[in-house]
């Protein structure tokens, strides 16, 4: 196939070597455009042409002529088939442009969708869908993907679904879904002339799922015992030593610290007042102290980031990792905040 897609902010790039243009998913606006790869020129726009101008309907978008037909809401994953087909997810967030005509969670539906497009008579034709049948159930708001593999051989992957008290969910499941009461999704199908041959759940969200290949360039496995491939870097230290008194008491309740001694590294996790001065300490047997320093700033909340999975929901909650290179002695993990040293209990043995 002499084609490639890549993604990005813009959700997703596709370059087709046959028309020599670029496909674009602009999932924020409900549009696929695609541009005239040495020119940059704008040659069509598929998608709902409710709000734009009337003189690019009139001569980028496309006129429906099939039935059933529905647009495509908040996309993710287009491809550009062999045949030119574009194929996408169509996410179906709100299943309109238009706020007065907004759709719930419960009464919305996701999957993936084909069309074929003529170019020359502006027309679109809805040749292929799978996932509105499963409704609510199969209803991701953002995140997703598809891929073609042969004709008739796609995978479909539901990547944010999202339930509140056994209800779907109306925020993004990475956003609104870590409260008591809710639940994640993600849904992974292989189809096969419209069966389903393979079925995945995950209980998480999940941005794009991708079937790898198990070996590449005729590679082959080697069994054996694993071997680890060179080393972390060394954590950067605060070099200042901040007066405080050491209290000889646990770190207090209402901060939750946790500490997690992973194999090549240190977790320590808290939650602060935001601009709370706080370092973590790990101090020597001799007196020595490696020092980190705890950003307390909270966070912002990126209402259209599809990689919010990766996002807290208190922002006030702090991962501070530690790499072990450097650090060759036994430590005890201590914590300052404001002008007090705090004590956690832990140890950590590097001998």
């Amino acid at each position: 196939m002499n084609q490639k897609r890549q993604e990005n902010d813009a959700e997703s790039v596709w370059y087709d070597k046959k028309t020599d243009s670029i496909t674009l998913s602009g999932r924020h606006q409900d549009a696929v455009i695609n541009i005239d790869f040495k020119t940059g020129a704008l040659n069509w726009i598929l998608g709902d042409p409710e709000g734009w101008p009337e003189e690019y309907v009139e001569k980028y978008f496309f006129r429906p002529i099939s039935e059933p037909f529905e647009w495509s809401y908040e996309q993710h994953g287009v491809v550009v088939c062999p045949d030119g087909d574009i194929m996408m997810f169509d996410n179906g967030h709100y299943r309109s442009k238009v706020k007065a005509h907004y759709s719930k969670a419960k009464d919305s539906y996701s999957r993936g969708v084909r069309y074929h497009i003529d170019r020359e008579a502006r027309t679109i034709e809805q040749v292929w869908q799978y996932g509105k049948e499963r409704g609510a159930d199969f209803f991701s708001p953002y995140i997703c993907n598809v891929e073609y593999y042969d004709e008739g051989r796609y995978m479909v992957h539901s990547g944010g679904i999202a339930y509140k008290d056994g209800e779907p969910l109306e925020g993004l499941g990475s956003m609104d879904g870590t409260g008591e009461g809710c639940t994640l999704n993600a849904i992974t199908c292989e189809l096969v002339n419209d069966e389903v041959v393979y079925e995945l759940h995950v209980p998480s969200n999940v941005f794009r799922a991708e079937k790898l290949p198990m070996y590449y360039a005729g590679e082959t496995a080697e069994r054996g015992a694993g071997k680890t491939l060179g080393s972390m870097s060394r954590t950067g230290e605060f070099a200042t030593e901040i007066p405080a008194a050491c209290t000889g008491e646990l770190i207090p309740e209402h901060y939750e610290a946790s500490v997690t001694e992973e194999e090549d590294r240190i977790l320590f996790n808290a939650t602060f007042e935001k601009g709370e001065l706080a370092m973590l300490l790990l101090e020597e047997e001799d007196g020595g102290v490696h020092r980190y320093y705890i950003n307390t700033s909270a966070a912002k909340n990126f209402e259209a980031m599809c990689v919010g999975t990766f996002l807290k929901n208190d922002p006030r909650n702090v991962d501070v990792y530690v790499n072990k290179c450097g650090i060759s002695k036994n430590v005890k993990v201590r914590v300052l905040l404001e002008d007090k040293i705090y004590e956690t209990g832990v140890e950590i043995r590097m001998e």
